[in-house]
């Protein structure tokens, strides 16, 4: 590929100084190009992480660039539906961070501005480019689970941190939209993008936000899934998928450290290797293919939005009692 995307990011989040500006510099068919923060400060940081990079003190400012392609978005999360909306109208692409909305009627609004754009818009949730998540599919695609019956999968730490915008709920903070969206986005893809017809939810609350929630969800073919997120206790990430003929367990099923599944079925146990991948270089690299190429990404919106479905279901159910 001999052509490369220019990169804007609107804020200099924590996750974007940690992971997607190193990724955008690895990934060989991306570059930054524009930075935007309301924080001098933090300007002063970024341009000294890429020195190369324009910086912008406003965001409109940084969209009215005509030099940059394509735009990162790594705010909180009550501000994805403006500054994506806003992003596609003015001629962006946009790679947004999940969750991709605070709710599904929201993400349509992003969608029909794509659409209407002619732009590319995906949600970045990166655990969908590893290793571990291609033999995970390759385990279910093999049939050699047999039917599902049963979905366990967790995502929790301990959140450490003062001041952290996840703890605001007028932020979109707590820890279904923080971490509860990759059980959410497992479980999609198990049950190939299935609705559950029936879900009970309960949680904790700190300061207005969730911060330990678990979920029992019903589909119509008889899968049960229980799934668990939080952050106000020691740290948990696995998944076990039990069907009719096996099992399979998933350590760390949204990282992209190397590691091993275990299948068990009635012919005994067996290990599954899992390579390490950089799953942010392989996410931003794919985007920009996405783009130079004028194909579709991994990730379609459409799942995100499903799963923005599900997290609605969720969280009315945690408003009903």
């Amino acid at each position: 590929m001999n052509r490369q995307i220019r990169w804007g990011i609107l804020g200099y989040a924590r996750i974007a100084r940690l992971q997607l500006i190193p990724a955008i510099l690895a990934s060989g068919n991306g570059r930054i190009q524009a930075l935007a923060s309301r924080d001098e400060s933090k300007l002063a940081e970024a341009c000294a992480q890429v020195p190369e990079l324009v910086s912008y003190t406003s965001y409109s400012e940084l969209l009215a660039d005509p030099q940059v392609d394509a735009v990162y978005i790594p705010l909180p999360n009550a501000l994805h539906r403006q500054w994506v909306v806003a992003a596609l109208d003015a001629g962006k692409h946009v790679l947004c961070e999940k969750p991709l909305a605070l709710s599904a009627r929201e993400a349509r609004e992003m969608q029909a501005a794509a659409v209407s754009n002619e732009r590319l818009l995906m949600e970045a949730i990166m655990y969908r480019y590893t290793d571990r998540t291609r033999q995970l599919r390759a385990v279910l695609d093999s049939g050699v689970l047999g039917e599902i019956r049963h979905v366990n999968a967790s995502f929790r730490f301990l959140l450490d941190r003062p001041g952290t915008i996840k703890m605001e709920p007028e932020l979109g903070g707590g820890a279904l939209y923080d971490v509860g969206v990759y059980p959410v986005s497992l479980l999609g893809l198990i049950t190939d993008g299935a609705l559950p017809v029936r879900v009970h939810a309960e949680a904790q609350f700190d300061n207005g936000v969730d911060v330990n929630a678990s979920v029992l969800l019903r589909y119509e073919s008889g899968l049960l899934a229980t799934l668990h997120c939080g952050f106000n206790a020691f740290g948990q990430m696995g998944a076990e998928i039990i069907g009719s003929k096996g099992r399979l367990m998933v350590p760390d099923p949204f990282l992209g450290e190397a590691g091993e599944l275990t299948l068990v079925t009635a012919q005994g146990s067996r290990s599954i290797p899992v390579s390490a991948t950089d799953r942010y270089t392989a996410q931003v690299r794919d985007f920009a293919a996405a783009v130079l190429q004028q194909r579709s990404p991994l990730i379609p919106l459409k799942e995100s939005i499903r799963n923005l479905e599900v997290l609605d279901l969720i969280r009315a159910s945690l408003q009903a009692h």
